[in-house]
């Protein structure tokens, strides 16, 4: 398929384009579900408490926070496959420094550089997408490259706990590498070797990014923080709790995954016939704290058939709301700085990353009980809603006309627009 825009053809996309897309957003996170997927043969292992099992999501998203505003400016200046090579081979180094990792303060290194590659993930994929596909034609194929992290989720969650009962968690770690390998393979024939650059525009400073950046930031903040500690957390508690087996117990990480994999793919396409997204955000937002209600209540009231409930409410909801900011984004930023402006995005999603799980942990810890943890998840997600809901009561009755909208004013004809559709 060629399709037109920044006033020139673009070029025909193979068909491994979206696989590999999927695959960078699913590398970089690999090492962190592998770890949460077999965290009871882990913690027993090196001796680890689950405040310590919690901070090394955090050491990993904070690194990905902090190198996030610089790798996406790159995003916006290098050849989207240097880019992909860079992120794979990162994810893999990851990987294998986990699995030999002779004690936690390495574990905590290798999820340091596990968090720099994951930082390229969504600036990179954003870009190459905007680059390569008009507006109204995103929707698919972001859903498709967002759910790349569910298909991680899902596949760690499923495989992981077995392989570890056979090899040990840190042969898990090594099988996992295998998928950073194939992300290299496939970069070279499926990603153009010299992606559309955008037209140049004006340098901008933070300050001229549209408004709509900022709010989604903070959303993206709140949301993190509650999708995170919830990811890491559930198997976790499905084995104290609930009595669940370690195979059991890890499934549920690959329920949520596995609905949140299809459910980005349906909100996707979705989100880009809406003309206002904080609709579904504010849905989204909601529903995850309801599935927060009923994992919590699934140990209150004996019924283990809730967490089930939970994980799948879950993964339709709370896991599914990325694609749908990821889109918001695009649709308020000029393509030329499109990247910048998802590593800003990026560096409050993933800062929500590094927090949720930490406090969660320490929460619990402190405690013996996680009643105080899931209601602080429940309140979380809460006040994204609350966010998204505000922003939309300030909007002014013409959106149109606001440079900081989520819906910007179209071209007439993409052709007339010198620098292609509105983003």
């Amino acid at each position: 398929m060629r399709t037109a825009g920044h006033g020139r053809s673009r070029p025909v996309l193979s068909r491994g384009f979206g696989v590999t897309l999927a695959l960078s957003m699913g590398a970089g996170p690999l090492m962190l579900y592998a770890l949460t997927a077999t965290a009871p043969l882990l913690t027993a292992d090196l001796g680890i408490s689950r405040a310590q099992l919690g901070s090394l999501t955090t050491a990993a998203f904070l690194a990905a926070a902090l190198f996030s505003p610089l790798v996406g400016r790159c995003a916006d200046l290098f050849s989207g496959r240097a880019v992909l090579v860079v992120l794979f081979t990162g994810a893999g180094l990851a990987l294998l420094g986990a699995a030999a990792a002779p004690s936690y303060g390495w574990l905590v290194a290798a999820t340091v550089l596990c968090g720099a590659a994951q930082a390229l993930s969504n600036p990179v994929t954003n870009q190459l997408i905007a680059a390569n596909l008009p507006q109204g034609r995103r929707g698919r194929l972001m859903g498709v490259k967002q759910s790349g992290v569910q298909m991680s989720q899902f596949g760690a969650g499923l495989v992981l706990p077995s392989v570890a009962l056979v090899w040990g968690w840190r042969g898990a770690a090594g099988v996992a590498a295998i998928a950073a390998t194939a992300g290299l393979v496939l970069v070279r024939r499926s990603i153009p070797a010299g992606s559309p650059r955008p037209v140049a525009g004006p340098t901008r400073r933070l300050a001229d990014l549209p408004a709509a950046v900022w709010w989604l930031t903070a959303y993206a903040l709140a949301t993190g923080a509650a999708l995170q500690a919830t990811n890491v957390y559930l198997p976790l508690y499905g084995f104290e709790r609930l009595d669940m087996s370690v195979r059991a117990a890890g499934f549920t990480a690959a329920v949520a995954g596995g609905v949140g994999l299809i459910a980005r793919i349906a909100w996707g396409r979705a989100a880009d016939r809406v003309r206002r997204p904080r609709v579904p955000l504010i849905a989204l937002a909601l529903a995850s704290a309801l599935a927060a209600c009923s994992i919590l209540a699934a140990e209150q009231l004996h019924a283990p058939a809730l967490v089930w409930a939970g994980a799948t409410l879950f993964g339709a909801s709370g896991i599914a709301a990325n694609v749908v900011i990821m889109l918001a984004l695009m649709r308020a930023t000029p393509l030329h700085v499109v990247g910048t402006a998802s590593g800003i995005l990026a560096v409050g999603l993933y800062v929500g990353f590094a927090v949720g799980p930490l406090c969660f942990g320490l929460v619990v810890d402190a405690t013996g009980s996680y009643l105080a943890a899931w209601l602080a998840v429940i309140g979380t997600n809460a006040l994204a809603a609350a966010l998204a809901l505000l922003r939309r009561a300030k909007r002014s009755p013409a959106p149109q006309d606001r440079p900081g909208g989520l819906t910007p004013r179209r071209p007439p004809h993409p052709e007339s627009a010198r620098n292609g559709p509105a983003c």
